[in-house]
């Protein structure tokens, strides 16, 4: 049986071929990292075995790492395996049959209220922003879309001018596994701030092709829009620590919650699978139990 890490590194060159994100990459290094230490320290030197996946798993368990993470890290290993396998460089896949006795609680995701909205991006409305100083500026308009159109960070990051069509209000969004989809911009003043931004950012001297870029013309990462999103949340006086994803469950519950199929939700969000966007079903049925247990039906009867 070959060992993990005989092929790690063309593993990790093929998946940036796939055009991986580089959030994927670095949990991909994190997770071969921790196999690897966990080997070394318990100098058994295991290679890729039913057996060794499960006194790794035991491992991550005394350790008290959280369900999510070890499940990723199993994840990591079994994708490994496949692609192993589909080189020709192992004959049986140590996964075939492998069962990972972990369950992982449901979250429900973390939304952000009517309040800290107004408090983030509705002062800006009505024109304001037009007097923002372009690094805010950025910030404004990542928020908005964000809000409008729920994408994730990473995809906002990638979006290029060419990806655009204000006329039409759409934008072209290369999402997880390299899958295209469409996204809408349907507010006529978000359309008009997003001209304005791009006005702004031709008058900087830019090679990058994104949408967002810095003040000194370079393409804008994820991480910036979350340090600045960061300073802005203590900036306007919110005490819970927000991040860009909660723009996206924000949006997801609230198309939903006022009706529009879960389908097209799906769709919206770039999930490959229907149960994936079903989450944010029980967010709305958590609403609707907390709006029933408030009316108390029974508490009229006399």
């Amino acid at each position: 049986m070959i060992d993990l890490f005989t092929n790690q590194t063309d593993f990790l060159a093929f998946c940036q071929r796939k055009n991986l994100s580089e959030h994927t990459l670095r949990a991909y290094r994190q997770d071969f990292n921790d196999f690897q230490r966990w080997s070394k320290r318990t100098q058994q030197h295991l290679p890729l075995t039913k057996d060794g996946m499960e006194q790794w798993l035991s491992d991550m368990s005394g350790r008290g790492l959280a369900p999510t993470t070890a499940k990723r890290r199993l994840a990591c290993l079994k994708v490994f395996c496949r692609w192993l396998e589909d080189e020709e460089h192992i004959e049986a896949n140590p996964f075939n049959r492998f069962r990972t006795p972990i369950k992982v609680p449901k979250r429900l995701p973390k939304n952000l209220t009517p309040t800290e909205l107004q408090s983030l991006i509705g002062k800006k409305a009505k024109g304001r922003w037009r007097h923002l100083g372009f690094k805010r500026l950025t910030l404004f308009i990542a928020l908005e879309l964000l809000f409008a159109t729920g994408i994730r960070v990473g995809e906002l990051c990638s979006i290029e001018l060419s990806n655009l069509d204000l006329e039409s209000g759409i934008i072209t969004i290369k999402g997880k596994g390299n899958r295209e989809r469409k996204v809408y911009i349907v507010d006529d003043e978000l359309k008009g701030m997003v001209r304005h931004y791009i006005s702004q950012r031709n008058a900087i001297s830019t090679l990058a092709k994104t949408l967002l870029v810095t003040k000194n013309g370079a393409a804008l990462t994820p991480n910036q829009i979350r340090q600045s999103l960061h300073k802005h949340v203590e900036d306007v006086g919110l005490e819970r620590r927000i991040t860009p994803h909660m723009f996206r469950h924000t949006t997801a519950t609230q198309l939903l919650e006022n009706g529009v199929d879960i389908r097209f939700v799906q769709k919206l969000l770039g999930h490959a699978s229907i149960s994936t966007t079903e989450i944010y079903t029980h967010v709305s049925d958590a609403k609707l139990r907390q709006a029933v247990n408030g009316a108390n039906l029974r508490s009229t009867l006399k």
